[in-house]
């Protein structure tokens, strides 16, 4: 057998290894969505689900339309301040269920009080219609999970182009589906699984663009076709949740200083350069506007509103539900929420008297993922600061920095804005952790065993 057919052969095996891994963690996802904890935002998600209908099954857009007055002032400011991928992949898979559109929940009713003591808010809400059917949560859940699943994926991309070595992708993937609040709320029906997809995909064509503008050979086309790549994922990533923006946040500023910081031999900072970013970001405006219907009557005034609408929301959550007391809580609650804490599987304590036996048996499963607390937090911990470490020696490589400052960048954004010690808001920080962390692993490998053979980039 010749040395290249022994290559090609080699090249197969590995890439079939990697799909059965992949493979594996997706049935990993999907066999918990059964047994996850329920959550009173996914009878939300489930109601807004409705706009499939108006938008696919009737063709409606009127119907979706930003008005004042609104014809609903629930469902308008739902559609204002949520992203759009999640509710209408539930209707999809609704409709591929069987399912129509009065099958759908009312909205859940939070805080609900009854004077008289015969309801509680989930004796009220499972009653009047406001809980989906065991079917139809099932087919929503099924959508979330498996855009997650598609995030793992592009992990997966993301690190084989990042660390040299082939297993560090699946540590960095099996990190990534096994963390509990990842898992947790990737299964349920709420926007947090197609927020993943969106992030991770726009880090993936920032690296894609990164890496051609780094190949002296690379023809403009394939610079062009990245950036493009870059402002479809953008665009996507910001209708999936707003709390995208931080990926582009990152990803945008790097991809545009990188031939700057590169110092090499046709690294070129030119008009060409900066028009292609240029073009991806207005790409990535178009493309989320085109997501997002409610926005097309009137959009020059929608960011304003949707900052308004947000706040507003915000102050109510602070107010019901309360927020940090000081400044120091905020970077405590991210470092323990990133590394150590456990599933958090509600925000309103009384729910524990709701769902206490749902979560016992998820926990008993075999399926809510690896445990929290100080092992599994400070083997995570040590193997991203050495990971961040072995990252910060190549800052001049344009993914590497990318990688390194993706988590880092969002944690900051997150101490300085999020109020609410709330673990969903902080799931932005999960896959960039997950690379790093793998990037750490690799490094103690070689450092206890330097006679380990690295593999090259594929």
């Amino acid at each position: 057998m010749s040395e290249s057919a022994g290559v090609g052969r080699g090249q197969r095996i590995g890439w079939a290894l990697d799909a059965l891994w992949l493979l594996a963690l997706a049935v990993y996802i999907f066999a918990g969505i059964d047994a996850a904890p329920f959550h009173g935002d996914e009878s939300m998600l489930l109601y807004m689900s409705h706009d499939y209908h108006f938008l696919v099954q009737q063709r409606d857009v009127d119907r979706v339309l930003y008005r004042d007055p609104p014809i609903d002032p629930l469902d308008q400011e739902l559609r204002i301040i949520n992203g759009t991928v999640s509710k209408m992949a539930m209707g999809l898979a609704w409709d591929l269920a069987g399912y129509a559109v009065d099958d759908l929940n009312q909205p859940w009713i939070w805080g609900f009080y009854d004077p008289q003591g015969e309801w509680n808010e989930w004796t009220y809400n499972r009653a009047f219609g406001h809980m989906p059917s065991d079917g139809l949560l099932r087919a929503g859940r099924v959508s979330s999970a498996a855009l997650l699943a598609l995030s793992a994926l592009a992990l997966f991309i993301i690190t084989r182009w990042i660390v040299p070595a082939r297993w560090a992708a699946w540590v960095a993937t099996g990190l990534y589906v096994t963390q509990p609040s990842v898992l947790l709320n990737g299964r349920r029906s709420m926007m947090e699984g197609a927020m993943l997809l969106g992030a991770t995909l726009v880090i993936l064509a920032a690296i894609g663009l990164l890496r051609a503008q780094a190949r002296p050979n690379a023809s403009g086309r394939a610079r062009w076709a990245w950036a493009l790549a870059l402002g479809v994922a953008g665009g996507f990533a910001l209708a999936s949740k707003h709390t995208n923006a931080l990926a582009l946040a990152v990803a945008f500023p790097v991809a545009l200083v990188e031939p700057l910081i590169r110092r090499a031999e046709g690294a070129r900072f030119d008009a060409t350069h900066v028009a292609r970013l240029a073009v991806a970001g207005a790409l990535a405006l178009a493309v989320f506007l085109a997501l997002n219907p409610a926005w097309w009557s009137d959009p020059l005034h929608m960011p304003e509103r949707v900052v308004e609408t947000r706040q507003r929301v915000i102050e109510g959550q602070l107010k019901g539900y309360g927020g940090f007391d000081a400044w120091w809580e905020r970077p405590a609650a991210l470092v323990d929420h990133a590394f150590f804490a456990p599933a958090q599987y509600y925000e309103v304590p009384v729910w524990q008297e709701y769902i206490g036996d749902q979560i016992a048996d998820y926990e008993s499963s075999a399926l809510a993922g690896r445990g929290g607390g100080p092992v599994w937090g400070g083997l995570l911990a040590a193997a991203f600061v050495f990971g961040g470490l072995a990252l910060a020696k190549r800052w001049r490589d344009g993914p590497a920095l990318l990688a390194l400052l993706w988590p880092l960048l969002i944690a900051l954004a997150l101490v300085i804005s999020n109020p609410l010690n709330w673990q969903r808001y902080y799931l932005p920080l999960q896959p960039g952790i997950a690379l790093v962390a793998a990037a750490g692993v690799d490094w103690a490998v070689r450092f206890v065993w330097p006679r380990w053979r690295v593999e090259e980039r594929a």
